[in-house]
């Protein structure tokens, strides 16, 4: 108890001299950038971000991962969906899927479990920030906790879905994903994803037998890629709308930027629906929102208070100063950016060129 207290005393002492600093982006680490041509074929449009990785490491870290989240038994179910992949999963997931299955000479039913870690887990911590400044530029922001830290480290990559040269949309993922956590639509829209930890493990078994059966409810991470790949969702709000709205397999929070002042929220959704939309509210004086991992209604538990250092950082800076560089000194606070943090991403719709992802090393 009496660690906690002293930890949590130096963080809001740290505030200070870390947005201070001039020095808080010495060391950052770019994560990998690559380009992929989604006018391939399904099964190859990976190889140019996949040939960068060594199969037979990846595979060793991949089986140490799966030993740590399912029992064999699970690992048979899921070999038995792989067989039968187009069957349960929409394109381009099957398709995709079964090519990295075979670059990586894994199970198919493997690369499936390895897509579904958020849905099956739910262990995932996050920080996620939208703000505006006084000239009404929108900036995005988030920190990605999540277990197994250092090998989706060494995973996590920035990839540019291509047609015909132009970049449609923006991810950041981990090698073998086809689903994303974190994304940008350029000129249209941000979104990052942030855990909430509510129901039980039967729930998230249901919901995921519902989602492999019907067109009508999705896993979690391929929400956000249909929503930055969809003609229907290009814009803020048809985005959030899809994100709010459609069902999908597990409770969570969208936070959700755009390109025109006043566009940013957090969506906090169980499984079905959203419970609540918490918006930039400028004429109240809530030109930012940040999210952890807990419904922002509520109180953080002491145990792991993220919220309340992050919000006292934003309002040191202010909001004539708020800019990414800014909000990347906010999350690089002690227990923002804590020993489970794997990566930071910087982003902004308005100014699609300066999407940036860090490996982080903290705590």
């Amino acid at each position: 108890m009496y660690f906690k207290m002293w930890r949590l005393f130096f963080t809001f002492l740290a505030i200070p001299l870390v947005l201070g600093s001039q020095t808080w982006n010495e060391g950052l680490k770019k994560a990998p950038r690559y380009s992929m041509n989604i006018d391939l074929p399904e099964e190859e449009r990976w190889e140019s971000v996949l040939q960068h990785w060594n199969a037979s490491e990846f595979r060793e870290m991949a089986t140490a991962v799966f030993d740590k989240m399912v029992n064999k038994e699970t690992l048979q179910l899921l070999e038995i969906i792989g067989g039968a992949l187009d069957y349960y999963l929409p394109s381009p997931y099957a398709g995709e899927i079964r090519g990295i299955a075979k670059h990586f000479q894994m199970d198919v039913g493997e690369i499936v479990l390895y897509n579904l870690i958020y849905d099956i887990t739910l262990s995932g911590g996050c920080t996620s920030i939208v703000a505006q400044d006084s000239k009404g530029n929108i900036w995005h922001a988030r920190n990605m906790d999540y277990g197994f830290t250092a090998t989706l480290r060494n995973w996590t990559v920035v990839v540019d879905f291509q047609s015909h040269g132009k970049t449609l949309y923006t991810s950041t993922s981990f090698v073998g994903q086809v689903g994303f956590y974190t994304g940008q639509r350029p000129n249209a829209f941000t979104v990052s994803l942030n855990e909430r930890d509510e129901g039980t493990m039967l729930e998230d078994i249901i919901q995921i037998l519902k989602a492999l059966i019907s067109d009508k409810t999705v896993f979690t991470s391929f929400q956000i890629r249909d929503a930055l790949s969809r003609n229907d969702t290009a814009t803020f709000d048809s985005a959030l709308q899809r994100l709010a709205y459609h069902p999908e397999t597990a409770p969570n929070y969208y936070i959700v930027g755009g390109a025109k002042s006043a566009e940013g929220a957090v969506i906090t959704r169980d499984r079905l629906t959203a419970v609540d939309v918490w918006r930039l509210d400028l004429s109240n004086g809530r030109w930012f929102v940040l999210e952890t991992n807990y419904d922002h209604w509520e109180p953080p538990p002491k145990s792991d208070d993220r919220r309340d250092p992050g919000n006292k950082a934003m309002n040191a800076i202010g909001q004539d100063a708020i800019d990414l560089d800014a909000m990347l000194k906010v999350l690089s606070l002690p227990l923002v950016c804590n020993s489970g943090t794997v990566y930071t991403t910087l982003m902004s719709a308005a100014h699609p060129s300066s999407y940036a992802t860090f490996i982080r090393h903290c705590g």
